[in-house]
């Protein structure tokens, strides 16, 4: 469903800093100076799609031109754009915000208007500051993914019968919801419209509300809060969910109120019911409940590798998510070995321990590697014994199974309750890597290991 929706603003355009690179074909005589054009900026409200924002140029100005050969030469050209310079304290424009965006396209249009030409950008993401419509603080419009799981806290009755804002919802069991500094809901809104007489037709956008009681939160921090929920989400359910139009409390700046942020998220829809979470946390209010805030921040980074690994080994095939899962327990201990939990570091014992000292057990193995020399055919036997101190290392160094046992007793987790047989799963890990594809189904070896990969991360952001 599309629902286009349009602003019209006025921006500027300063063209100065790139005029060294224009060619001299489409220079002007005297140096450019900050110019100001009517623009519009069209986007959809109901679905994640691109913007596009016009600019109407007189044509002896050839903007369109000027734009595309910036863009083919390498050049940012949103860099150039930016508010109308106001003359005084007084005057308060709209911001078109465009730190955060990218440029995708730069097109001519025939859609005149007033005698203006149009030059259409096609663009990613955009910031807007808006001087009034102060709407809470943080309201995010939801990508599709989500609904399906939301419309399960969602009853639907008799139009008219039940609630006097709702009128058509028998009840609904999404709960205010306490995350670190902040409360949050979700949500469906519902819009009616009037096709005929006879006829009404009703949608719904799903939304995460947020509330800051202590009013003390910076715009920043409100949209940071918002996309770790959504991070969050992603992870309970195992899809791609993310907001796309959010209009955020605004405080960084003086005299704006609202900070409305639109940016394509461009997912694939996932519509499969079945998440790994789903019966030992019924919804995602219990499963949020459980997670530490302080936590989760402490370890964002691995927390949103991994959640993006796990949701990409559902869109490959099985040989292929074998080793993004495999990869993902990996980044779990390489990420342990390096940030502590509780003050305590994991320590995976890579070497066995030897009598004697480095070099002299160096010394003693290699020797012991040459003596295999007897039962090396004649012809190879001289480039085997001049390759013995390659073996050193590899005989010194403990199994990696070593390594999965010392993760998950380091993690408080049993070894026991996971179908692995990981001395199978490291070999078939190596035979896929050195590119022999393995004879058995690795798909039981896909499960063990996510339900594995869920409760080493679990570990890490539960209190």
């Amino acid at each position: 469903m599309k629902d286009y929706f349009q602003r019209d603003n006025l921006i500027s355009l300063n063209l100065k800093d790139a005029y060294d690179v224009l060619d001299d074909a489409i220079k002007p005589v005297e140096p450019y100076t900050n110019s100001v054009y009517n623009s519009r900026l069209i986007y959809n409200q109901k679905k994640p799609e691109v913007l596009y924002l016009t600019i109407y140029y007189s044509p002896s100005e050839y903007l369109y031109e000027k734009l595309s050969y910036l863009k083919e030469n390498g050049v940012k050209v949103l860099q150039f754009l930016g508010p109308k310079p106001v003359e005084n304290k007084w005057q308060i424009h709209e911001i078109f915000d465009f730190s955060e965006s990218n440029l995708i396209l730069i097109e001519g249009s025939n859609y005149w208007e007033h005698d203006k030409k149009p030059v259409v950008l096609t663009i990613d993401n955009m910031h807007i500051l808006i001087n009034s419509s102060y709407e809470g603080d943080g309201r995010f419009q939801l990508t599709e993914n989500v609904f399906q799981h939301m419309h399960e806290h969602i009853r639907y009755g008799l139009l008219g019968r039940d609630s006097l804002y709702e009128p058509f919802i028998y009840s609904d069991s999404n709960k205010q919801t306490n995350f670190g500094p902040i409360n949050f809901i979700l949500s469906f809104e519902h819009n009616f419209d009037n096709i005929s007489k006879y006829d009404i037709t009703i949608s719904r956008d799903a939304y995460l509300i947020i509330t800051d009681d202590s009013d003390n939160l910076l715009d920043n921090e409100i949209i940071a809060i918002g996309e770790h929920i959504c991070l969050i989400m992603s992870f309970y359910w195992q899809k791609n969910i993310d907001y796309f139009n959010a209009r955020i409390r605004a405080n960084r700046m003086e005299n704006y109120r609202t900070r409305q942020i639109l940016k394509f998220s461009n997912h694939s829809i996932d519509e499969s019911q079945d998440y790994l979470l789903k019966e030992r946390y019924p919804n995602f209010y219990d499963f949020i409940a459980v997670v530490d805030f302080n936590l989760f921040i402490h370890n964002l980074s691995l927390f949103r590798e991994c959640t993006n690994r796990i949701i990409k080994s559902k869109d490959v095939d099985d040989t292929s998510a074998f080793m993004i899962l495999y990869n993902i327990i990996e980044k779990i201990r390489n990420y342990c070995m390096e940030v502590p939990i509780a003050g305590n570091s994991l320590k995976i014992k890579e070497e066995y321990t030897f009598k004697r000292g480095v070099n002299a057990t160096d010394r003693f193995i290699k020797e012991k590697i040459k003596e295999i020399k007897e039962i090396v055919d004649e012809a190879e036997a001289e480039t085997f014994v001049s390759k013995a101190s390659d073996k050193v290392n590899f005989i010194k160094k403990t199994g990696l199974i070593d390594q999965f046992d010392n993760l998950l007793v380091y993690l408080s987790l049993s070894p026991e309750k996971y179908d692995l047989n990981f001395k199978k799963l490291i070999q078939t890990r190596n035979n896929i890597y050195h590119g022999k594809l393995p004879n058995e189904d690795v798909r039981a070896y896909n499960i063990g290991m996510k339900s594995l990969i869920y409760d080493m991360m679990l570990k890490l952001v539960t209190a």
